[in-house]
């Protein structure tokens, strides 16, 4: 008979065996399924080599279909492993860039060589008048300049969403709480006499609200909103300012005034294909007539189709008699308080603790990162700067407090200006300017952290300055639009005939009139080219030429071997216009529909929010969602139609022929536009020579401005060096061809 404990050590000795034959199944088990990671991971090229050994094999045995499938799935799990999500990602959305403008030109790359230690960077970028396209082209430009990712300041509600925050998470987007996203209704009513609020109905103050809250209240058509300085109790409260609403001139647009039916034809489905496009081409057309007033045709290049003059400025009816009293502003917006007698219902934005968001921005900081912030706050349509919130001065002062040492943290603030020539136009320019970068003193960052309350704001304010005067410095900013119109009229008079400047420098010559126009405003002499200037640009929109055509209008009458080659010239470029227009139009047919959705939904969007800013966005989103699905729809039409062959060209080739069509119809614009000019001096020879004589005269007044006054003191030396090099040139050809006209 065994003894108890010998009984209790065979045991142990059994579940000891046990537990040695489970672990050891477990590491032959782990090791097994180590073997397919180790060779995913590492021999990824054995899975590309399998993939097409399968394919052949299950083709050889009659099952091509099952071999392809089993093929691409082999090849997605080498996808998966090699390629990073954000950077296909991105590289997506990149090429989707390209296609929509025709050049991203970048200024002052050279003052981001710094960067490459290492440090952590913050971009400030401004103005935001394009939505969701300004941080990519933002991204785009960086990663090609620096090779840095830039991660943005994302909304919280947005980066709670299933798909969009899925993306922003891809991007290493970082969420920020904003109280507009909170707004809730109050409980009760109120009533407003100054900064004293008064509950009613049963308001529960002290439970909804708190210092630092914001009330809002809609009433008469207006939306007045006030800060919560300190609650009382439940039905008393104080502002820190008196309820307060602007007037301003809101930007409307015409939206669709009816729908129009077609019933397609559903028995052959090219036939179908066909129709859908030109009905859509054609409800295009009639849109555009309807919105805008003027022809779809008409709207070639930046001289006719400006989108600040397809829309129209609406003021409430109250604010009439006041603008014409002139108590509004130029802009067409003033701050006026609201006092509330009957009790009106409310709502309220929460105050929002950002201390969060803020250390995620700091240890991203301190690793290194880029983060990229839009110091406005939203976007707008105005040809000037936004007043820049604090957000970007507390996260760069208080990254430095936070992690000084003996190794403090570097940080750059480096302004980037959006210089767009037309920023919701497909195929238009965009400049992306760097400026200086922005280093923080020691002093600084030693206030803010040690400092009291007015200390910190004082550091804050300081930085902000330094914000605001690099942003400045590369933006071209104006009062208005027509101004920025005339600076750009100004510009192109300047430059000498034959000098041909990048885009860049194009921005900076324009910027340079923007910057010297308050220095030299006051000279009669510049007011009154401002007005030639502007009866120029007038007479350009109006005879549909362009200001490098005007150059070449010489005051001189056409010889008979002139007026041959004249007639041939234009001959040649209506054939050359016939024969590129041939096969741009089938093309221009099978995107009618997605050019249709994208302008309506980019209208009732800009609509909806009353800001021109987002049609460019709304065009990029309905594009990347509608052209790939109208690409499937066309080949399943090919091949239902035309058989398997066509269906694989159409789904393989048409995205090439469709590329090499954007190219061919610029050239097509450009061609349709020296052949505008080219009739208009072949019928009305006067009109060509008054438009050659009145720019010839303001460029004289011009120059000599610039050489008394100094007005583009403000570019940058090389640009200034090789202008003045062409002109003088230029200046002996206006020499030289006056005296001509004199001896004549």
């Amino acid at each position: 008979m065994k003894s108890p404990s010998r009984a209790v050590h065979g045991n142990h000795d059994l579940d000891s065996d046990k537990d040695d034959k489970s672990s050891a199944r477990k590491l032959l088990k782990s090791k097994v399924l180590e073997v397919p990671h180790q060779v995913r991971k590492k021999y990824g090229f054995i899975i590309l080599w399998a993939a097409v050994g399968l394919d052949l094999v299950i083709s050889v045995l009659g099952y091509p279909v099952i071999g392809q499938a089993v093929s691409a799935l082999f090849v997605i799990v080498y996808l998966a492993d090699h390629i990073s999500i954000r950077r296909a990602l991105c590289s997506f959305w990149f090429a989707v860039i390209d296609v929509f403008f025709r050049e991203i030109s970048v200024g002052g790359d050279s003052k981001l060589l710094h960067l490459k230690d290492g440090r952590a960077v913050i971009f400030v970028c401004a103005p935001h008048v394009n939505q969701f396209i300004d941080p990519i082209v933002v991204m785009k430009t960086v990663a090609e300049t620096t090779g840095r990712h830039v991660s943005w300041m994302v909304a919280d509600i947005s980066y709670k969403r299933k798909v969009i925050g899925f993306f922003a998470k891809v991007l290493r987007g970082i969420p920020v709480a904003r109280p507009a996203d909170y707004e809730t209704a109050g409980a009760g009513f109120i009533t407003a006499e100054r900064s004293a609020v008064r509950g009613h109905g049963g308001t529960r103050f002290t439970q909804q609200l708190e210092k630092g809250s914001v009330i809002i209240v809609k009433k008469d058509g207006v939306k007045a909103s006030g800060k919560v300085g300190r609650v009382i109790d439940d039905e008393n409260l104080v502002l820190t300012a008196p309820l307060s609403y602007k007037i301003e001139c809101m930007t409307s647009l015409v939206q669709l005034v009816s729908a129009m039916g077609y019933s397609f034809p559903n028995w052959w489905p090219a036939v179908w294909m066909v129709c859908l496009q030109i009905a859509c081409l054609v409800t295009h057309l009639l849109y555009a007539w309807i919105r805008d007033g003027v022809m779809h045709s008409a709207m070639v290049g930046e001289y006719f189709r400006d989108y600040h003059k397809a829309v129209h400025l609406s003021k409430p009816d109250d604010t009439k008699g006041e603008e014409q009293a002139g108590l509004l502003e130029k802009e067409g917006e003033v701050t006026r308080e609201l006092n509330i007698s009957d009790p009106t219902a409310f709502t309220f934005l929460p105050y929002v603790d950002q201390s969060e968001m803020f250390n995620q921005v700091h240890e991203h900081l301190q690793k290194g990162g880029t983060i990229g912030i839009f110091p406005e706050g939203g976007t707008h349509d105005g040809t000037n700067l936004l007043p820049l919130k604090w957000g970007v001065s507390t996260m760069v002062l208080g990254a430095l407090a936070k992690y000084e040492g003996k190794q403090p943290l570097k940080i750059s603030i480096i302004p980037v200006g959006l210089n767009y020539f037309a920023p919701h136009k497909f195929r238009s320019t965009v400049s992306v300017d760097f400026g200086d970068a922005i280093e923080i003193s020691e002093t600084l960052v030693e206030k803010y952290k040690n400092g009291s309350k007015e200390d910190k704001q004082e550091a804050n304010r300081e930085v902000m300055e330094l914000v605001m005067l690099g942003v400045r410095s590369c933006t071209l900013l104006a009062k208005d639009v027509e101004t920025l119109h005339l600076f750009r009229t100004l510009r192109r008079i300047y430059v000498p005939q034959g000098t041909r400047l990048s885009v860049a420098d194009n921005v900076a010559l324009t910027q340079g009139f923007a910057v010297g126009f308050d220095r030299v405003k006051n000279d009669p002499r510049v007011e009154a080219l401002m007005r030639g200037a502007s009866e120029y640009r007038k007479m350009l929109l109006e005879y549909r030429v362009r200001d490098h055509q005007v150059q070449r209008f010489q005051g001189r009458l056409f010889s008979p071997q002139q007026a041959r080659v004249l007639r041939w010239t234009i001959l040649m470029r209506v054939l050359t216009l016939v024969s590129l227009a041939l096969p741009i139009f089938p093309w221009i047919l099978s995107l009618a529909p997605c050019g249709l959705i994208g302008r309506v939904v980019s209208d009732i969007q800009a609509r909806k929010v009353k800001k021109m800013s987002v049609i460019g966005t709304w065009k990029v989103l309905m594009a990347s969602a509608f052209v790939p699905l109208i690409h499937v729809i066309y080949t399943a039409c090919c091949w239902s139609s035309f058989g398997r062959v066509a269906g694989l060209l159409w789904f393989f080739f048409a995205p090439l022929a469709f590329v090499f069509m954007i190219f061919a119809s610029e050239d097509e614009i450009r061609i349709f536009q020296s052949l505008n000019a080219l009739l208009l001096i072949f019928r009305n020879k006067d009109i060509g020579n008054e438009l050659y004589h009145r720019r010839t005269q303001l460029r004289k007044e011009l120059l000599a401005l610039q050489q008394e006054q100094r007005w583009l003191s403000g570019i940058d030396s090389s640009l200034k060096q090789t202008l003045e090099r062409r002109q003088s040139a230029s200046n002996d050809f206006f020499t030289i061809d006056d005296k001509k006209e004199e001896d004549a």
